[in-house]
C-alpha cells in the first residue's frame, strides 16, 4: 500500500512540477515585461484612448502578444538550429562512408546546380534520337563540345544531357552533331516538368516560331561554359 502511495506521489510530482515551473517562468517574464513595457505602451495608447481601465487591459494584452511572439520566434530559431545540426551530423556521417560519400556529393552538387536560380546550366530543350535511331528522347543542351572530343569528330557537336525519369539528377551526357537535334520551343522548366512527370505533364505546342532550326544555335550564340 505504501509503495503505491509513494509511486502515485512521485508520478503526481513529475506531472505538476514541470507545469508549475512553466507557469512560474511565464509569470516572471510577464512581470519583467510589465516593468519594462507597461508605462511606455500605456503612454502610447493614452494618446488615443482616455479610459484608464481600457488602456490598462489593452496594454497587458499587447504585452501578452509580445511575449507570445517572442516565445514563437525562440521556438522557431531553436527548431532551425536543431534541424541544421541534425542534417549537418547526418551529412558528416555520409561524407565518412566510402562509396556513399562519393555518390552523395555528386547528387548534392547536381541538385544544387539544377535548383540554382542564379544561373541556368541548360541552354535549350532538344529532341534527339537516343538510345537508337527511331527512338526520341528529350535532352538539355549544356554547351558546345570543345577540346579533343570536338577535334576528333567530323561534324560540329554539342553536349546534351539526357536525364532519367523521374529523377533528373541522373542521366547520360551525349555528344550529338548539331544537325541531328531538333530544338524545341518549350522552356527548360517545362522540359524538366515533363521529365519528372514521366510525360504526364506536357507543355502545349508553340507554333509561332517558323525559323530554320539549323540556325537556332548560331543566332542565340550558344557558347560553352
Amino acid at each position: 500500500m505504501w509503495h503505491r502511495i509513494k509511486v502515485n506521489f512521485f508520478t503526481g510530482l513529475l506531472i505538476v512540477v514541470p507545469v508549475a515551473l512553466t507557469f512560474w517562468v511565464l509569470y516572471f517574464i510577464i512581470n519583467k515585461l510589465n516593468l519594462l513595457l507597461l508605462e511606455p505602451i500605456m503612454k502610447i495608447f493614452q494618446i488615443w484612448l482616455p479610459d484608464r481601465v481600457f488602456v490598462d487591459l489593452l496594454t497587458k494584452a499587447a504585452i501578452f502578444f509580445i511575449l507570445l511572439g517572442l516565445l514563437t520566434l525562440t521556438g522557431l530559431a531553436a527548431r532551425i538550429i536543431f534541424i541544421r545540426k541534425v542534417f549537418g551530423f547526418g551529412e558528416n556521417i555520409l561524407y565518412k562512408v566510402p562509396m556513399i560519400s562519393t555518390i552523395y556529393k555528386g547528387l548534392k552538387e547536381m541538385s544544387e546546380a539544377f535548383l540554382s536560380s542564379h544561373r541556368s546550366i541548360f541552354k535549350k530543350v532538344v529532341l534527339l534520337q537516343y538510345p537508337k535511331n527511331g527512338v526520341y528522347a528529350i535532352g538539355f543542351v549544356t554547351s558546345e563540345a570543345k577540346g579533343e572530343a570536338q577535334e576528333k569528330t567530323k561534324e560540329k557537336v554539342i553536349n546534351v544531357f539526357v536525364p532519367t525519369t523521374p529523377n533528373p539528377t541522373s542521366g547520360m551526357l551525349v555528344l550529338v552533331p548539331e544537325s541531328d537535334v531538333v530544338v524545341l520551343d518549350m522552356s527548360v522548366k517545362d522540359g524538366m516538368k515533363m521529365i519528372i512527370s514521366g510525360g504526364m505533364v506536357t507543355p502545349k505546342a508553340y507554333h509561332g516560331n517558323t525559323e530554320n532550326r539549323s540556325d537556332t544555335f548560331k543566332k542565340e550564340g550558344l557558347q560553352g561554359n
